[in-house]
C-alpha cells in the first residue's frame, strides 16, 4: 500500500535522477569541446539547386502545372465560399439557430481557406526576398 510519504519520496527521487542526468549531459557538452568543434569540409560548398539542367521545357512545365493547381484551388475555395454564403442565407431565412451556427462555421472556414490560398504568393515572395543573398 502506498502512502503520501512514499509518493513524495518517489517523486523527489525521480526529480533528482532527472536533474543528475541533465547535469551530466551539460557537463559532457561543455567539457568535451572536441565533439562540438569538429570541422568537416562541406562537400556541397558552392552548389545550389537548379532544375535548369533538365532544360527550359521542364522549367516552364512545372510552373504551368503549379499555376494551374493554384488556380484550381482558388476556384474550389471560391465555390465553397459561395455555397457556404448561400447556406447561411437560407438558414437565416428559416430561422433555424443550429443550421445558422453550422452555416456560419462553414462560411468562416471557407473564407479562411480562400484567404490562405490567396496569401500564398505574398508569403512565398517575402520568404524569397528575405532568404536571397544580398546582390
Amino acid at each position: 500500500m502506498t502512502t503520501p510519504a512514499t509518493l513524495t519520496t518517489d517523486r523527489r527521487r525521480r526529480i533528482r535522477r532527472t536533474l543528475t542526468v541533465l547535469a551530466m549531459t551539460a557537463a559532457m557538452v561543455l567539457i568535451t569541446p572536441g565533439i562540438a568543434s569538429a570541422q568537416i569540409a562541406n562537400p556541397f560548398e558552392g552548389i545550389t539547386p537548379d532544375i535548369g539542367i533538365f532544360g527550359p521545357a521542364l522549367n516552364t512545365t512545372w510552373k504551368r502545372w503549379l499555376a494551374g493547381a493554384w488556380g484550381a484551388c482558388m476556384a474550389i475555395a471560391s465555390y465553397f465560399v459561395l455555397t457556404s454564403f448561400l447556406k447561411l442565407r437560407k438558414a437565416r431565412n428559416r430561422g433555424m439557430s443550429t443550421d445558422l451556427s453550422d452555416a456560419s462555421d462553414d462560411l468562416r472556414f471557407a473564407l479562411l481557406s480562400l484567404a490562405g490560398i490567396a496569401s500564398i504568393s505574398p508569403i512565398i515572395g517575402g520568404l524569397i526576398y528575405f532568404v536571397q543573398p544580398a546582390a
